[in-house]
Parts: C-alpha cells; structure tokens; sequence
C-alpha cells in the first residue's frame, strides 16, 4: 500500500474542512464570489467536502497498516533506525526505504 506522508493528510483534511463550510452556510461567500456563482460554488463545496471526507477517511485507514507508520517514523527528521521483531522485519526495510536502519529483536515471550 503506498505511503501518504501525515502532512499530505492534513493539508487535505484543511480543505476538506473549507469546502464543508462553505457547504453548509457556516462560512458565507457573500462578497467573497460573484453573487451569481454563489450557488453554483455552494454545490461543488457540497460534493467536494462529500468525496473528500470519504478519500481522507481511505487515507487514514491505510494510514493505519504497520509498513505505513513504520515509513511515518523513518521520514522524520533524527531517526536513526527501527527496530522490529523478526516477523515484520521484512515489511519494516521496505517501509523504512533507506531512510532509517532496521534492526530486529528476538519476539518477546508470553
């Protein structure tokens, strides 16, 4: 599953959050928009904010998966490595995709 950086996520989600405003009247266009495109902006803002609380709703889910909070982790800024236990080790260095070392640890005993 590919990767969506969290920034991606929330620039997406800021406008998502705009267009179901603009939707629902909290945020009005009066002399903002031409007077005879406030319907028409209304309407695309309505199915905008629909289709896009839907795409980020996916996202997020996806977001979710183990090789994408892994990918998360390695893209920031001063990580080193990972570690992991064996059973994901695979999935980690794919995340991780040379940004950070995988290293792995016997799996814990219960």
């Amino acid at each position: 599953m590919p990767h969506v950086d969290p920034t991606v996520r929330f620039w997406i989600g800021v406008a998502v959050t705009l267009a179901m405003a603009v939707s629902s009247g909290t945020l009005v266009l009066t002399n903002a928009v031409p007077h005879d495109l406030i319907p028409t902006v209304t309407a695309w803002c309505g199915i905008i904010g629909t289709v896009g609380s839907a795409v980020l709703t996916a996202l997020n889910g996806a977001a979710m998966t183990t090789s994408s909070r892994i990918a998360s982790a390695a893209a920031v800024d001063g990580v080193k490595g990972i570690t992991v236990t064996r059973d994901i080790a695979a999935t980690a260095v794919e995340a991780a995709g040379g940004n950070a070392a995988v290293t792995t640890v016997p799996p814990a005993k219960v």
